[in-house]
């Protein structure tokens, strides 16, 4: 039986959703309904050594991999919106009629007010403005996530969808989600102490990469029991796991450390939120 709960979180590529695994196991072993958006298969990603992808089987395998790092959690509402890939900011991807980015506004929006009618959820969770890192896939499915939430709920939005017999549905939540630069922090100290250079890994610098600050967050979900099932689930993405990056240096106490508390901004709300205090749940002010 379910709790009646249910938040979907809006992606761009395979392995963005790393960033909710612990919480999602945690709220689907409660009886919460969990789904997953992905506006594209990461078809211009990493291919690491060994995975035995190649650049036109790219697509297919990273989206198996995302449907084997789910099963880790018993998630298997996994859509996707068949966009292509754009590739880091200013790589010749950008310019592909067929990328993500070039997609017009209005009809990423309407997928994805089509997935929130159908979906229902209560909590809407996508990346924060800068996209994690600033990938222009990232933050193209913010402002789409966006919009969609205040739209989702106009009947008068998309009504070819209503007539179609889908509902306005209104979220009730708006979260952010993204590493902490505090986070990035400790992980170039570290690495500088082990006499990385870390200006080899362009937008990947741990000194520079934009994320959330601490003191932006509101919430703070606690995951420690499921720590060993978000590496096992990170793991299944074998082909981004490449062994020369710079997040492959670290030690396996900083990543445990790390995945034990996911961080989350409420960006927008439909219920009361207690000002200065900390939520530890997405769900704080719609459970029953």
């Amino acid at each position: 039986m379910g709790n009646g709960l249910t938040a979907l979180g809006c992606f761009a590529h395979p392995d963005d959703e790393g960033l909710v695994t612990g919480s999602f196991g945690r709220y689907i072993d409660e009886g919460a309904r969990c789904a997953l958006v992905c506006a594209t298969r990461g078809e211009v990603g990493e291919i690491a050594p060994g995975t035995n992808a190649t650049r036109e089987t790219l697509g297919q395998v990273r989206e198996q991999e995302l449907r084997t790092a789910m099963a880790h959690i018993n998630l298997n509402e996994i859509y996707f919106l068949d966009y292509r890939d754009s590739g880091m900011d200013g790589t010749p991807e950008n310019k592909d009629p067929r990328a993500f980015i070039n997609a017009p506004d209005a009809d990423v929006t309407g997928a994805l007010v089509r997935h929130i009618r159908t979906v229902k959820p209560q909590v809407l969770i996508t990346f924060d403005p800068k996209g994690g890192y600033g990938h222009p896939d990232h933050i193209t499915i913010h402002h789409a996530t966006m919009a969609a939430f205040d739209l989702a709920g106009d009947a008068n939005a998309y009504p070819e969808q209503i007539a179609g017999g889908l509902q306005p549905h209104a979220p009730l939540k708006l979260y952010w989600t993204s590493f902490s630069r505090e986070f990035f922090v400790e992980v170039g100290r570290y690495l500088e102490a082990q006499g990385v250079d870390l200006s080899q890994f362009g937008p990947f610098n741990p000194q520079t990469r934009a994320s959330m600050m601490e003191h932006d967050v509101t919430t703070q979900v606690p995951v420690a029991a499921y720590v060993e099932l978000k590496e096992r689930a990170w793991a299944s993405h074998a082909t981004q796991q490449n062994p020369n990056s710079v997040l492959s240096k670290l030690p396996r106490e900083m990543w445990r450390k790390f995945r034990m508390t996911e961080h989350f901004i409420l960006a927008k709300s439909h219920v009361p939120h207690p000002g200065g205090i900390i939520e530890d749940d997405l769900f704080a002010g719609v459970r029953i």
